[in-house]
């Protein structure tokens, strides 16, 4: 399978994706309604709470999520909002939606020093 780079995207006229987007931006990348990203966009931030993803997934002004978090909520969805299947769901890794993501080639992951 090839991978498409931002020139592909931009070629074929389709919206680029971005690490950080907005329901409108998703409503033009992915072709839903804007009220179906804003039901998402509370869906995921409610499992921010509750600790499946971190903090700054998401920004306020603009609202915004963080791509690899949209993926991989998308993808689990189902599974996270059954009270018995969200107990069989994989931790978050964004090392692993990037490997097949294409915004960005590789993630780079900063830890403190002694950590």
């Amino acid at each position: 399978m090839e991978a498409l780079s931002r020139k592909i995207y931009a070629d074929t006229g389709a919206s680029i994706p971005k690490l950080y987007m907005t329901p409108k931006q998703l409503c033009e990348f992915e072709g839903r309604t804007d009220s179906f990203f804003r039901k998402i966009f509370a869906e995921i931030s409610e499992q921010i709470s509750l600790g499946r993803y971190p903090q700054a997934a998401m920004s306020s002004s603009p609202q915004s999520v963080n791509y690899y978090v949209y993926r991989d909520y998308m993808t689990n969805r189902k599974k996270l909002l059954d009270r018995n299947l969200k107990k069989v769901v994989k931790p978050f890794n964004p090392a692993e939606v990037a490997a097949i993501c294409p915004i960005v080639r590789e993630v780079v992951i900063i830890a403190e020093e002694g950590k």
